[in-house]
């Protein structure tokens, strides 16, 4: 999975090109051979470009001290096991600042409180707005999708025929995270 949108580059100018490119990446397109999953079409296209992401937004944010010591980043999909496969995929292997990644499925909101990156699926729905609740405050990167929405740091958009995302920097605060002005600057939008 990793291969759709990285090869193992050097930091700096040739990771802002990825995720240019990324950016660029149209979302509604025929699925490359390379690509080809068991889910077939726009959607599946969509999903693994939603997981590579998730791995590259661990790469421009910043963590508190007390919470950057654990052992891995732990990136979580609730409910949805087909796209925590693309997760598992997309993460296996990878590191971001000495730590690995991990994808987890998590079961119950007391669990949520345990990852890094918390994708909630559909921002717009009340599953949504509990995960998103049941880790406020506590150092976690939550991403959705559709619009910002309280508490959502960063949504993805579908903008023309290309996924892009939003990011909120005062949900960003309220969680304590820092987020890379490198990542700021290839949102879509960025809210105050």
């Amino acid at each position: 999975m990793a291969f759709l949108i990285r090869a193992r580059i050097g930091a700096g100018a040739a990771s802002v090109a990825t995720w240019l490119i990324v950016c660029a990446l149209p979302v509604f397109t025929q699925t490359p051979p390379l690509l080809r999953t068991a889910r077939t079409g726009t959607q599946a296209l969509e999903d693994e470009v939603k997981a590579v992401f998730l791995y590259n937004f661990a790469k421009y944010v910043d963590w508190p001290a007390a919470r950057g010591t654990s052992a891995s980043i732990r990136v979580c999909v609730p409910a949805n096991p087909s796209f925590l496969a693309l997760v598992r995929e997309a993460v296996r292997d990878e590191t971001v600042n000495g730590r690995p990644l991990t994808a987890l499925g998590v079961e119950g909101l007391d669990s949520a409180r345990e990852c890094d990156i918390l994708y909630v699926g559909d921002a717009a729905t009340l599953d949504a707005a509990a995960w998103i609740n049941a880790v406020r405050g506590g150092q976690t990167l939550t991403v959705g999708e559709g619009r910002l929405v309280d508490g959502l740091v960063i949504a993805f958009v579908r903008d023309q025929d290309r996924l892009r995302f939003d990011i909120s920097r005062a949900a960003a605060a309220k969680q304590n995270l820092s987020i890379s002005s490198r990542l700021l600057g290839l949102a879509r939008r960025v809210e105050p």
